[in-house]
């Protein structure tokens, strides 16, 4: 198997295993400092633990580095996860750092108040605001094609957007509040959230590529400002008080952390399911970042949108959602945004049959001509 598949497919698992259990720890409900049961209500700790799994990279990177020498593996490996250079300025990770920050503490919180599917269908829309921001910082252009593919994707959003606020009457074993606003609130977090994605994708595929950062290396950077950001970000927010739906948790802040210990105490799948949600996290990152350097990020966007097929199946086999035709229909207009936006299958497909139309003429006016005689006449003796 060619490196960059088995990455690919690395990233959409990891990704898929990341969404899932996020959201399994949000549906769970322990008790609290309170002594009351809560909802698993801590954006700002799962943006913390994603973090760290990215510090993790370091340890990765070191690790491979090391391999890689002693081993003396083939250029492709070489190429793939230790290629760049060592020399670069930490620095230039501040900024994604805490544009991720931000971004998922408010895409945690969507997936909170919103389902798993449509968590992950309205980050389609980063695709979106990617192609915004590289014609203003990697001097691309869109073209018509690009602006109708927007313009399908949008459509596909808004469709699942108005489904999610008509379904959650009778469809509401994942969500933790059955009223209109709590479910539009959410999905409207996870669209802010993934204009800082854009910017973000846009920004670490200018650097690593002008810089040529290693990607690992530039994910564990990444990884140390999120940590830092993130544990400011979580003392501020454990004082702040908030209103519906962000206050359940026993004090009635954004993100209690009094009640994390009570919820973690003796709760070992809890346990078990933060730690693989962390693990999936560094291996999402980095992978991300390297398909980002090698190729660009509309191609890591367009990787990641698999996925959603992987959560589809799971949630309708573990019966978390129920299947809608009409949340199909926006799925399927979503997806044909991002393959016209992408030119992968619709203009590959039409020269595909018209290159073989045109073989199959040029051979069918050949048979007709058939072979041409021989007109030069027989030597006389």
């Amino acid at each position: 198997m060619d490196c960059r598949v088995f990455l690919t497919l690395l990233f959409v698992l990891s990704g898929t295993v990341n969404v899932l259990f996020a959201k399994w720890t949000n549906i769970q409900s322990f008790e609290g400092s309170d002594g009351k049961p809560h909802h698993f209500q801590h954006p700002v700790v799962l943006t913390l633990l994603m973090f760290l799994g990215e510090y993790l990279c370091f340890v990765v990177y070191k690790i491979v580095h090391l391999l890689l020498a002693r081993r003396s593996l083939g250029r492709e490996s070489d190429l793939i996860l230790t290629s760049g250079s060592n020399e670069f300025h930490p620095l230039s990770m501040l900024l994604p750092s805490f544009l991720r920050t931000i971004a998922s503490i408010l895409l945690f919180t969507g997936l909170y108040l919103t389902y798993a599917t449509s968590f992950q269908m309205i980050r389609g829309a980063a695709l979106i605001f990617v192609g915004l921001f590289s014609t203003m910082y990697l001097n691309q252009t869109l073209t018509t094609r690009h602006w109708l593919a927007i313009f399908t994707m949008t459509c596909g959003i808004v469709d699942i957007l108005a489904l999610d606020v008509q379904r959650v009457e009778y469809d509401n074993q994942t969500v933790p509040h059955t009223d209109h606003n709590a479910i539009l609130t959410g999905d409207l977090l996870i669209i802010i959230a993934e204009v800082l994605h854009g910017f973000q994708y846009v920004y670490e595929e200018k650097h690593l590529k002008a810089s040529d950062i290693v990607p690992i290396q530039a994910a564990g950077w990444q990884g140390f400002f999120g940590i830092i950001i993130t544990i400011i970000s979580a003392i501020c927010l454990n004082f702040v008080p908030s209103v519906a739906p962000f206050n359940e948790s026993s004090r009635g802040v954004f993100d209690d952390l009094s009640d994390l210990i009570p919820q973690l105490r003796g709760n070992t799948l809890l346990i078990l399911a933060l730690i693989c949600f962390t693990c999936s996290s560094a291996i999402y990152n980095c992978v991300g970042m390297s398909i980002a350097k090698f190729s660009s990020s509309a191609n890591r966007l367009l990787a990641d949108g698999i996925r959603v097929y992987l959560i589809w199946a799971f949630v309708i086999f573990a019966e978390w959602e129920i299947l809608n035709l009409i949340t199909l229909m926006g799925l399927i207009i979503l997806q044909m945004g991002i393959i016209m936006y992408r030119q992968a299958i619709f203009l590959e497909w039409y020269r595909a049959l018209l290159a073989r139309w045109r073989r199959s003429r040029y051979l069918d006016l050949n048979a007709e001509a058939g072979p041409t005689p021989s007109t030069q006449p027989a030597d006389v003796i």
